[in-house]
């Protein structure tokens, strides 16, 4: 896990607890996703070297604190949307083109797309039967099964869009599924298999919804930051690939130009002098400000102040 919150003195046992859960969650990642043959080991092996904040796999554990908290299953289940999202990750660098993840080597640029294509399928399947071996609660099987549809279907709509200008309803919509949609489901399913109520799982998953559209969209605004070791990839690269981000989408609906042109100084000029950035840092805080809300909503509990920690922690980074 890399990264760590100041949290008060009160939740500072659960929020250890389960940083030491997130450790044998991806210790069970290792040996759920290993594969007999060398081969296919050894890529694997790499997508683990690669490994991220696993943000979802922590939101699956915390939200699991507000019911009846088993251990092994919810680490299973963690581990399963992690793997999950591993593969869209792999997926995603494959149709970017992308050299670097997290400033390593991407496996479609060390191995080659064809084998790239193999890697993210293979955990994908990983991710289902983890999920269909353990007899999770259907409901949160089906849940995970519609965020990967989501997940394809705006990644498809992206594509299919390309050096285009979305309408921003429309963007939104795209990072709702693209991102906000596994978000809402961490949460969700956390709750739901440690037998909290429906209304409360619900709740918590709209609370992971709010949290993964502020995010996309703080996203897109480091983007535009210079410093390419805050986001671990190449400044524009979305651009480059002929997506119009929200801070573009902004700018051309204040000036309509034809951006084919433009270098990374011209389009980074223009977002600025259109009030790209300041109506996209406006909306972030919007659904910064949501999420805060919902989340002041829960009952009183150690978990509820380690997710609003963290939703600050998340949020409130530098963009």
């Amino acid at each position: 896990m890399s990264f760590n919150l100041e949290v008060e003195e009160d939740i500072e046992a659960l929020y250890h607890f389960l940083q030491n859960e997130l450790k044998r969650v991806k210790y069970r990642i290792n040996s759920q996703t290993r594969s007999k043959f060398i081969e296919v080991q050894s890529i694997i092996e790499d997508v683990m070297h690669n490994e991220g904040k696993m943000l979802r796999p922590f939101l699956v554990l915390l939200s699991a604190q507000f019911g009846h908290y088993e251990a092994e299953k919810i680490q299973k289940l963690a581990g399963a949307v992690e793997i999950l999202h591993m593969a869209t990750l792999v997926h995603d660098d494959i149709i970017d083109e992308a050299k670097l993840r997290r400033r390593k080597p991407s496996i479609q640029s060390k191995y080659g797309k064809n084998m790239a294509v193999y890697t993210g399928d293979y955990l994908l399947a990983k991710s289902i039967g983890i999920l269909n071996d353990e007899h999770f609660d259907p409901s949160n099987v089906r849940q995970l099964s519609q965020a990967i549809s989501k997940i394809c279907e705006s990644e498809i709509i992206q594509y299919q869009n390309r050096f285009k200008a979305l309408s921003i309803k429309n963007y939104l919509k795209v990072i709702s599924g693209k991102t906000a949609a596994l978000f809402a489901v961490s949460l969700y399913v956390g709750a739901l298999e440690s037998d909290c109520d429906e209304k409360l799982a619900k709740q918590l998953g709209r609370i992971g919804y709010e949290i993964g559209m502020a995010f996309q969209i703080i996203d897109d605004l480091l983007d535009f930051d210079e410093n390419q070791q805050k986001i671990g990839k190449s400044t524009l690269l979305d651009f480059k690939n002929g997506y119009f981000t929200i801070p573009i989408l902004f700018a051309l609906k204040e000036k309509k130009v034809n951006l084919e042109d433009y270098s990374k100084a011209d389009l980074i000029d223009f977002v600025r002098l259109n009030n790209g950035l300041t109506s996209a840092k406006r909306l972030a805080k919007k659904y910064t400000q949501r999420a805060f809300v919902r989340i002041d909503s829960l009952e009183p509990c150690h978990a509820k102040k380690v997710l609003r920690q963290f939703s600050k922690h998340l949020l409130e980074r530098d963009y």
